[in-house]
């Protein structure tokens, strides 16, 4: 089956929520304090995937527009609604937006850089829940972690992009362990 890729353009100057791997199930339905403030004060919110329900994706949705991605742990009706991944406009670069589990590799930061390096200024993925900022061979790579879920990582996390009209980016990690 061939990926669902959307094209999407974004505006600038902006203020992006980047996040993922919320992994709202089990009856969870409280996304933290401070995720919530993120995405009052942004104009888009990025989510790496991994939702997991409607339910989770209509929390976001309250605070603003969202462009999300399918992960591999989707209830049904949100997976087929989301596409594989969203290639990105902003000023004169691209970017894509991936949750990480589909493209081949012995991890999900190896296999994004595997599949899109060179291909794209930026990289936002997921799937391993450890946050990353990194670039490699001209491309920037951001995993923005998981505000929920800490698994191996440091802390649960997400992060905050600032794009100038210049397409200039600042990030703003949040961590909250």
């Amino acid at each position: 089956m061939a990926m669902r890729i959307e094209q999407r353009s974004i505006d600038l100057p902006c203020r992006i929520l980047v996040t993922g791997d919320t992994h709202l199930t089990g009856g969870r339905t409280e996304l933290p304090d401070a995720l919530v403030s993120a995405a009052a004060r942004s104009d888009l919110t990025i989510h790496t995937g991994d939702l997991c329900t409607v339910a989770a994706h209509d929390l976001f949705e309250a605070h603003g527009p969202i462009l999300a991605v399918r992960g591999n742990n989707e209830e049904l009706k949100l997976d087929e609604r989301l596409p594989d991944a969203i290639e990105l406009r902003f000023g004169d670069r691209r970017g894509i937006i991936t949750h990480g589990h589909l493209e081949a590799g012995s991890s999900a930061s190896n296999s994004v850089r595997r599949a899109y390096a060179a291909r794209f200024d930026m990289v936002i993925y997921g799937h391993s829940h450890m946050p990353e900022w990194e670039e490699v061979d001209g491309t920037w790579f951001l995993n923005p972690g998981s505000p929920t879920q800490r698994r191996r990582a440091p802390s649960r996390s997400f992060a905050e992009l600032t794009i100038d009209s210049s397409g200039a980016v600042e990030v703003i990690w949040s961590l909250l362990d």
